[in-house]
């Protein structure tokens, strides 16, 4: 349980075949730590998930910055002697919860059955039973990714994209993996654009019509630092040249807002900006 909780939390145990702690599994990096913290778990903190992790984060280990030198990449490239903090990408889950949040739009709803958020349409088709996927409305297409109802022969497209299991098998743990899968659901998944369109509506109303201090604010909100100037040149930039784009016809600009209604180019513009916003790799993985 211990060395489960570590990767979690590291991003990899520290015996790193979490299905095999024997002796066909691979040993542990640190097997006095892992003595020493199931030793605590079961005395000191009575079984208590939340006292060891609560232990493990608060320590130095963890605290540490995730960034690296040459030196180092080249000594630990996977951070076994954990010489620097974690960076790990957020699970499939993650990434849409999170997503949902910044957006303002996560339903705080708990409990209850299974929801069925956006999913283009031809990929859920049941022969035998004639059942179709029905697009939940209000609130419930946007529950945490945990209510997502779940087929086992045709699951969440944009989950699989992020290495979630298909549940047709058991599966001991995930690997990780970065594909260009992954960029291509979260940049043209339509529930990642409905996503950035409230986001672009939440930067608008923290910084009204200055276009910078909207893309100021909603970073800030995002990763709790500042934007860098070079960082915010660049989407300056996309902002721009979307709003020159979008300025020449209101057909894509009521692609994008989806709404016949008040088809503004420059909040199409932002939309976009926040849909990039929402693909930064900072924003998907934990550092």
């Amino acid at each position: 349980m211990v060395n489960r909780l570590w990767e979690q939390l590291f991003g990899i145990g520290i015996a790193e075949t979490l299905e095999d702690m024997g002796t066909q599994g691979v040993a542990p990096t640190h097997k006095e730590l892992l003595d020493h913290l199931a030793w605590k778990f079961m005395n000191d903190y009575k079984w208590s998930i939340k006292d060891l992790l609560k232990e493990i984060v608060m320590s130095a280990t963890y605290r540490q910055k995730s960034e690296v030198s040459d030196e180092l990449l080249h000594k630990d490239p996977n951070n076994r002697l954990y010489a620097r903090g974690p960076r790990v990408r957020l699970s499939a889950e993650q990434i849409r919860d999170q997503a949902l949040a910044i957006s303002n739009v996560l339903s705080n709803k708990m409990l209850g059955k299974s929801v069925m958020p956006f999913q283009p349409a031809g990929i859920w088709k049941s022969p035998y039973s004639g059942e179709q996927w029905k697009q939940s409305e209000g609130e419930d297409q946007y529950r945490r990714a945990v209510y997502t109802y779940w087929k086992r022969t045709a699951p969440y497209p944009s989950m699989i994209g992020f290495d979630a299991a298909m549940r047709d098998v058991c599966l001991p743990r995930r690997i990780r993996t970065n594909t260009p899968l992954q960029a291509l659901s979260t940049l043209n998944d339509f529930a990642y654009w409905d996503m950035a369109k409230h986001f672009a509506q939440r930067m608008n109303k923290m910084a009204g019509n200055d276009v910078k201090s909207q893309i100021q604010k909603g970073y800030q909100a995002m990763l709790y630092k500042p934007i860098a100037p070079g960082k915010l040149e660049t989407l300056m930039g996309l902002y721009n040249t979307s709003l020159q784009s979008f300025s020449k016809g209101s057909s894509d600009v009521q692609e994008i807002l989806g709404s016949k209604e008040n088809a503004d180019p420059k909040m199409a513009a932002m939309v976009v900006v926040a849909n990039a916003m929402l693909n930064l790799d900072e924003w998907l993985n934990k550092s």
